[in-house]
């Protein structure tokens, strides 16, 4: 159920799941428009919602990414003003009596989400509960537990390769919206510095044409394929979260 109901419809279904996409509006090469990660949030949000019965909000477009200055578009705001803003849509929700918030992390830069939602969780739970998910997460070879396992960048996108504007966000726009992306402009790079980097100067000092991978290994069916698995992983990945908090009871006087 999307955002697209009335309250009356709404109020009828009566969902205890919301789900809130969060992208960022950014550069992405020369080959992406500055909405990929909101597209990509939404994408998976919607998808992961149909199977929730869940609330699905339209995607955040703003957040942090100041590591794209220097190319003008991109729009990022302060992270203590994004984790202030956060905070306050999860206490908007929690008063209308939603338990569960999914929340669909777009953008990969969000540093500040982690620690507002173990912050959150240990100040909520078990009333509210909230789970984050990144939707690139089962992509990376080092990403996986016992009960949610990791799917191999290989098996896939053919490198572990996996940063920005890259074969799996281009695959994804060539499978949702071929339309968005200028296939002629793809450039490849892949730069000698490690992603910290960005901590000390933009994207550009690092990458002359702000990308950080493969794209030009990029298909639609491909895009298919990280969209559904990545949709499949994450429902798993979420329900197996949301057990874990609901079970684990108090410890000492604590909920969390």
């Amino acid at each position: 159920m999307s955002y697209t109901l009335t309250i009356d419809e709404i109020g009828e279904l009566d969902p205890d799941t919301v789900i809130l996409p969060v992208g960022s509006v950014e550069q992405h090469g020369h080959h992406l428009p500055v909405s990929t990660d909101c597209i990509i949030a939404q994408a998976y949000a919607d998808r992961i919602g149909e199977k929730l019965n869940a609330y699905v909000l339209p995607c955040l477009p703003i957040s942090t990414c100041r590591e794209y200055m220097g190319k003008r578009g991109s729009v990022w705001m302060n992270p203590d003003t994004f984790y202030l803003m956060m905070k306050d849509i999860v206490f908007s929700l929690k008063e209308q009596g939603f338990r569960k918030i999914i929340i669909v992390q777009g953008h990969g830069g969000i540093f500040v989400l982690a620690p507002l939602i173990r912050t959150l969780n240990a100040q909520l739970n078990p009333n509210v509960m909230i789970c984050k998910l990144e939707p690139y997460q089962f992509f990376l070879p080092y990403v996986g537990s016992p009960s949610v396992p990791g799917c191999e960048a290989s098996q896939i996108l053919e490198s572990n390769t996996i940063m920005h504007a890259d074969k799996f966000e281009t695959s994804i726009l060539l499978y949702l919206h071929p339309e968005f992306v200028r296939s002629d402009r793809i450039v490849d790079f892949v730069p000698q510095y490690p992603r910290e980097y960005l901590n000390y100067g933009s994207i550009f000092r690092v990458s002359p044409d702000g990308v950080w991978g493969e794209p030009s290994k990029s298909t639609a069916e491909k895009g298919e394929k990280l969209l559904k698995i990545g949709c499949e992983l994450g429902m798993r990945y979420i329900k197996e979260v949301f057990r874990f908090m609901y079970e684990k009871g108090s410890l000492n006087g604590s909920s969390f």
